[in-house]
């Protein structure tokens, strides 16, 4: 039922970005995060990340750079609805973006901490909850709107945060499963 579960997310994932790329949101830039420094923005090649201190609270964590300011202020990511906070993506205004993230998961990533900083200026719309199971492919997307963290004023633009990855061989077993369902349901 986990791996069920889990297939879902991922299909969800896939149907989210499309509707993300549909012609209704113009050309809107879309723009991928994880934990662990992989980052880019859609069609171009990855961008820069450092880990480095977070001026406000002093912690040091992930970092990206992005290619425009942004609006500054705090997104609030759970794992479930009503959950405690599993993530905080800090815009700083000044083009940086930080990320935070619980240990809770036991993967070590750049993003990793063992608690996350105060929030300051958090996004009003609320947390955002993540789709996917713990343990599995964990993802969450962000289209900021004017005034809200991250929003750039030049164009629409989608955050897609990608907080939690399984291991290259659980990932490879999960989609040989889903790829045999697939085929099961068809001969059936």
């Amino acid at each position: 039922m986990k791996t069920f579960k889990m297939i879902c997310g991922v299909g969800a994932s896939f149907l989210v970005l499309a509707a993300l790329t549909n012609s209704a949101f113009g050309q809107l830039q879309v723009i991928t995060l994880d934990e662990n420094g992989l980052g880019y923005i859609t069609p171009s090649l990855p961008f820069q990340y450092n880990v480095a201190p977070e001026p406000v609270s002093g912690l040091t964590t992930l970092v990206y750079t992005l290619p425009f300011a942004g609006v500054a202020g705090d997104v609030l990511v759970d794992e479930s609805s009503g959950s405690q906070l599993s993530d905080v993506l800090r815009f700083d205004g000044l083009g940086h973006l930080y990320v935070f993230s619980d240990n809770g998961d036991g993967v070590d990533s750049l993003a990793d901490l063992s608690g996350l900083p105060p929030v300051i200026l958090p996004n009003p719309a609320g947390p955002l909850v993540e789709s996917g199971v713990e343990g599995g492919f964990q993802d969450v997307y962000y289209i900021p709107t004017a005034n809200q963290p991250g929003y750039k004023a030049a164009g629409p633009v989608a955050y897609h945060f990608i907080s939690d990855v399984p291991e290259p061989g659980s990932l490879a077993m999960i989609l040989l499963g889903g790829g045999s369902l697939l085929v099961f349901r068809k001969r059936g």
